[in-house]
């Protein structure tokens, strides 16, 4: 069972790809006659990154660290040696921090409502929050001033506490704080600095946050797309997580239970007989069980061609909201891309969707119809002796 949920910053709840960005290659830019080229500065740069993870230097200091590592303002010796010109450093660092400041201000002041909401509705269902971000003096400074520091019950930012990610030692310690185990934690992160590696190697349950991804560009993406971890596409994907109930799995339901669920959702029923054919033939089943008794089930009809009709997908009504859904259309996917599709195939999927459900299923790339190429999805039923 989860009771908290520790998040990442940076990625995570708010983007440094909001408004003005500023990386290594903008500061380069605004250096004057830097005399070195763009990877020898990168280098110099990220040879100060972890001090300056840790609090050993502030972020004017870790630059001027840099600069001196480069030789700023200066002309190289005969014996190779970098000589610096430390007024023309000092005027460096005020233009670069103010400049960091001004991109970081762009960040923190758009801050997505979603993410705002997030926290918020975790405390309204009684998780603890937590917080890990490896951040520089100035990152931390805005994370505190900002609308999220309020819901975070215990924090773990680098440059306070002089330890960064993906070190075991933080997550460690944040989760004494907060009280619970690391099998009762979720942990959010985009998946830069192997947090989601560390956070799972702790017994936690890590999922990749990607709401960012589409604004990022490279070289500053901070990792690839894991596919070994559960992807958050929306900041209420994480809610919906941290709700999720344990269940088990299995390939069956009888007759009897397939008409109880669509009972409780509202949906016809059929002769018993009739639904115990319906589920014979099914290519594709799957049903979650929770003591024993159906609380969510799917299932696929394929005519081993390329027709993939999805019949069911039903949850029952105490336990929606609580990730059922995305984890049987999940299933379902890897079914159709693991199983129907077979090299060189095409396939066309289709589904009647519930009113009011359209938008979940666009989240699996499924089109509501009609579009400019395809009219209305349209069917009607037929009973005998009518």
């Amino acid at each position: 069972m989860i009771r908290a949920v520790i998040f990442d910053m940076f990625e995570t709840l708010v983007s440094l790809f909001t408004g003005r960005t500023y990386f290594s290659e903008n500061i380069r830019e605004d250096l004057q006659n830097v005399g070195v080229s763009l990877d020898e500065f990168r280098d110099a740069w990220h040879a100060t990154e972890v001090d300056r993870s840790v609090g050993k230097y502030t972020m004017a200091e870790g630059l001027a660290k840099t600069l001196r590592l480069i030789g700023y303002g200066g002309t190289k010796g005969p014996d190779g040696e970098k000589p610096w010109d430390e007024e023309k450093i000092a005027e460096a660092v005020e233009l670069v921090t103010r400049k960091r400041r001004e991109a970081l201000g762009d960040t923190f002041a758009n801050i997505p409502e979603a993410s705002v909401k997030l926290l918020r509705d975790l405390h309204e269902n009684g998780f603890k929050v937590g917080l890990i971000s490896n951040c520089f003096s100035d990152e931390c400074e805005m994370i505190k001033g900002s609308v999220l520091f309020p819901y975070f019950d215990v924090t773990r930012m680098s440059y306070e506490c002089g330890i960064i990610k993906p070190n075991r030692a933080v997550f460690e310690s944040i989760c004494e704080e907060l009280g619970v185990t690391p099998q009762e934690c979720l942990y959010v992160g985009d998946g830069g600095s192997k947090e989601l590696f560390a956070a799972r190697a702790m017994g936690m349950t890590a999922v990749q946050a990607l709401w960012f991804r589409p604004g990022m560009f490279e070289p500053h993406v901070p990792s690839p797309v894991y596919r070994e971890f559960a992807h958050m596409e929306t900041q209420a994907d994480v809610l919906t997580e941290a709700l999720r109930i344990d269940y088990e799995i299995t390939d069956s339901i009888t007759p009897e239970e397939y008409m109880e669920m669509r009972r409780l959702v509202g949906w016809s029923e059929f002769p018993l007989e009739q639904a115990a054919e319906g589920l014979k033939n099914s290519s594709y089943l799957c049903c979650f069980r929770r003591d024993g008794k159906p609380i969510a089930m799917t299932r696929v009809i394929w005519d081993h061609g390329y027709v993939v009709y999805l019949a069911d997908v039903i949850v029952r009504p105490d336990c929606q909201a609580k990730g059922l859904g995305r984890d049987l259309m999940n299933r379902v996917m890897a079914f159709i891309n693991g199983t129907v599709l077979k090299p060189g195939y095409r396939v066309m999927v289709s589904l009647q969707a519930a009113k009011g459900k359209e938008e979940f299923y666009e989240r699996f790339g499924f089109a509501p119809r009609p579009t400019e190429e395809h009219g209305c999805g349209m069917h009607q039923w037929l009973e005998a002796g009518r």
